[in-house]
């Protein structure tokens, strides 16, 4: 059985953690980094998770079929109250440990590839989000599952170049 003080402070990490990150994430991207860097097991992890949803200090929202956690402001609140309390070792290790995931997750965020089947074709849609609006949308008809595959993997592994490219020739003066 967990003492009351480790309960304690293993919430305060997962506020410390989601209120670093700053992005909504799915328990899924919360559950693999927190087992990654070893800050909890799976079970205590997703009790937490839900005892701080039932407290409103972690708010859960839907958005395209997927269920985000994001830290509420009564837990801006608390961690601001009580944040002292972490040790400098762990605000350092996640400084360090989750830099490049806060950056991939944005990219992730910002930068979306998906397809879909519509009767006996799939669409690709290949957007960039900015401020949470829609800047930029290409929806392309293929004929395959594989090529709509290809695209989307393509895209995912470099849409600034490809972007990039797309608006450079559709700005570029005509000869």
């Amino acid at each position: 059985m967990e003492s009351g003080n480790k309960i304690a402070q293993d919430k305060l990490k997962l506020l410390y953690i989601l209120n670093y990150i700053n992005i909504p994430m799915t328990n899924i991207e919360i559950t693999n980094h927190i087992l990654e860097n070893n800050y909890m097991d799976y079970f205590s992890l997703q009790q937490h998770l839900s005892d701080l949803c039932d407290a409103k200090f972690v708010k859960l929202n839907s958005k395209n079929g997927n269920e985000y956690y994001s830290i509420s402001e009564a837990g801006s609140a608390a961690l601001e109250m009580f944040g002292e309390k972490l040790p400098d070792y762990f605000t350092n290790e996640i400084a360090t440990n989750f830099s490049y995931f806060k950056k991939e997750l944005k990219r992730q965020r910002e930068l979306l590839g998906h397809y879909y089947k519509k009767n006996d074709e799939f669409i690709v849609s290949l957007q960039v989000m900015e401020n949470e609006s829609v800047i930029f949308n290409l929806s392309i008809n293929v004929p395959t599952e594989i090529l709509a595959k290809n695209i989307c993997k393509k895209w995912d592994s470099n849409p600034e170049e490809i972007f990039g490219s797309i608006i450079k020739t559709l700005t570029s003066d005509l000869k």
